[in-house]
């Protein structure tokens, strides 16, 4: 989860889900732990063939969720807290305390669907803030007027703001007057007039 936030060519990226159960680690967090249910209600009825397949269930569906990243970070020369759980689990296996092990992939299963949450939120507001950016500036250069990139933008450029236009960055009106809404939840009530430039 930790490069979660960086993803740019994923759809995960491209549609990050704020709804709770859209989460792909909450389904997962959710299945480990109905596994993990299951597996101490077989044993409560001496089910031991059963309570085992179903503490192995919860312990690969919530260890996909921190395992694989976990390892990968590990090749990379990273340790984190997945590398203890891990470590963890995988020891428990060994003394073949199975239900444990899956209680410890399922809570954790929990941290990571919460933080997969949190980072889908955080996607679609870091999308929401950049869509303000209008992808073309008009400045006056050189005596006249030319279409830019914000990304062009210098110091002492003196941008030309029209009708219902964005503004691309912060600066100082120079010239005209008129009313700006600057708030981010309505930015198209923008109304300065053609003309009206800030520097």
């Amino acid at each position: 989860m930790g490069d979660a936030c960086c993803a740019t060519d994923s759809d995960e990226a491209d549609e990050a889900p704020v709804e709770l159960w859209r989460i792909r680690e909450v389904r997962a967090a959710a299945a480990a732990g109905a596994f993990l249910v299951g597996g101490f209600m077989a044993g409560a009825s001496g089910g031991d063939d059963v309570q085992r397949g179903m503490f192995l269930a919860a312990l690969a569906v919530g260890g996909w969720t921190f395992v694989p990243e976990t390892l990968r970070a590990f090749l990379r020369g990273r340790l984190g807290v997945g590398t203890l759980m891990m470590i963890a689990a995988a020891g428990a296996v060994v003394l073949g305390e199975l239900g444990e092990a899956a209680s410890l992939a399922f809570l954790f299963s929990i941290s990571e669907a919460l933080e997969g949450y949190a980072m889908a939120r955080t996607r679609r507001g870091l999308r929401a803030l950049l869509a303000l950016v209008p992808e073309r500036v008009t400045v006056r250069r050189d005596g006249g007027e030319a279409e830019i990139d914000p990304e062009q933008l210098v110091a002492g450029d003196v941008m030309v703001v029209g009708p219902g236009e964005r503004l691309a960055t912060d600066g100082i009106v120079r010239q005209g007057r008129s009313t700006l809404d600057l708030s981010l939840s309505s930015p198209a009530r923008s109304r300065p007039q053609r003309g009206h430039s800030c520097e």
